[in-house]
């Protein structure tokens, strides 16, 4: 796998990541916002009910979770994925399985209506996510000019 540059890898998952965790939470703000609950439940769900100093170091813990996701997502599955659309499909589907391992959890008392929108959230999430991943091919270091048997 040397033919990979794990670092180029590595830093668009970064970069993907963080962007996707943005995605993440301004999608579940305003849909719990369109529901009428409260838009900051996510971050006091992060913040475990700290004071509203705490709210902007759940920003932060975040973006340092969704990043190291993303990071790691690339670096271990991205690297093996040629079709985007396979990489799309895994990253939305480990972002909704990831949210629903920790959905009972953190967010148990949300009602129906705020999980479906924390759900959604992880799903635009792992679409984001899975959007900004580079494919195998875009981050071979060279890469090449056709197949070998021609």
């Amino acid at each position: 796998m040397t033919e990979v540059n794990g670092l180029r890898l590595a830093f668009r998952g970064l970069v993907a990541g963080m962007a996707a965790g943005w995605v993440w939470l301004a999608t579940a703000m305003l849909g719990l916002l369109a529901v009428g609950e409260d838009p900051l439940r996510p971050l006091r769900i992060i913040g475990a009910h700290v004071p509203n100093a705490g709210l902007v170091l759940a920003a932060a813990v975040i973006q340092v979770a969704a990043a190291g996701i993303g990071l790691g997502f690339a670096y271990f599955f991205g690297r093996y994925f040629t079709v985007r659309g396979t990489l799309f499909a895994a990253a939305t589907s480990f972002a909704l399985l990831a949210w629903l391992t920790v959905a009972n959890d953190r967010a148990g008392s949300t009602g129906w209506t705020g999980q479906i929108v924390l759900g959604l959230a992880a799903l635009a999430y792992g679409m984001m996510l899975g959007a900004g991943i580079p494919v195998r091919g875009e981050v071979l270091r060279y890469p090449s000019e056709g197949s070998a048997s021609t």
